[in-house]
């Protein structure tokens, strides 16, 4: 990660300053760390990986090859995204959860944690499409948490020993500076996935999954890429309409066999 650490308002929403909490250090939002991290949690398939998105114009979003399984937003936290936000922390707080049970939802109660999560909902809300090493971190964890709620799965993960070491082996070797864990950076990791054809937000931060509508003819597939795309869109939006809102886009697909071949050259 690039920004300049520092005591952020993301944190003092999440409770990081209130109370002491466990802390691990941050993952760098980019494609090489995340697939390296696929494979520390212990992601079996050489035919996923994560590609960045480098744009949002239609030409742009062409070169990302499909299927894509998930969607990976990196931001930087502003007063006005947070004031934002807010407003729905409260909404939400007050209502029933707009959502399918199908949804593996994570809360986020550990420091600098937002980029394992966002992984971790990727892979779960997938969990049809891979193969988890049994020995690994991530195959022990999703078993194990599976049937609890978002609550109990972030209390299970503060123990989870393993998943903290996966985590920080692999921030060690980004191309950034290794923050340290006691630090607090300004930039949050969330992912977007689709759940029975309906567009869902994953936020540790947030109380339960948002929904985001997509208006879709009676049998239409979502398109996840360029749904997630219109949600960002407004997301900036919400954020003045400074482009550099979005610090980084990850899509999470399925490689073709050319695809697949050529990366296994280049390794």
């Amino acid at each position: 990660m690039t920004a300049t650490p520092e005591i952020s308002l993301s944190a003092a929403v999440a409770g990081e300053l209130g109370q002491p909490k466990p802390r691990w250090m941050p993952l760098e939002g980019n494609p090489e760390v995340l697939n390296k991290y696929l494979k520390n949690l212990g992601v079996k398939n050489d035919d996923y990986e994560f590609v960045e998105i480098i744009g949002f114009d239609e030409d742009l979003l062409a070169f990302v090859p499909q299927p894509v399984s998930a969607v990976l937003l990196i931001f930087p936290i502003t007063e006005a995204h947070e004031q934002h936000r807010m407003k729905e922390f409260e909404e939400a707080a007050h209502s029933a959860p707009d959502c399918s049970q199908a949804i593996y939802f994570l809360r986020q109660t550990i420091g600098n944690a937002c980029g394992s999560i966002a992984v971790i909902h990727a892979i779960a809300n997938n969990l049809e499409k891979f193969q988890l090493d049994s020995h690994k971190p991530l195959a022990q964890f999703m078993e194990t948490t599976k049937l609890m709620t978002p609550e109990q799965r972030a209390e299970h993960l503060k123990h989870a020993m393993d998943m903290a070491t996966a985590n920080d082996t692999i921030a060690e070797e980004g191309e950034s500076r290794v923050i340290d864990r006691e630090e607090h950076v300004n930039l949050h990791f969330v992912c977007f996935v689709s759940v029975n054809n309906e567009l869902y937000e994953l936020d540790g931060r947030h109380p339960h999954p948002i929904k985001h509508s997509v208006n879709l003819q009676q049998g239409q597939a979502l398109d996840l890429l360029r749904s997630t795309k219109d949600v960002i869109l407004k997301l900036i939006e919400n954020a003045g309409g400074d482009i550099r809102f979005v610090i980084d886009l990850c899509a999470f697909h399925r490689m073709d066999i050319l695809h697949r071949n050529m990366s296994k050259k280049n390794k």
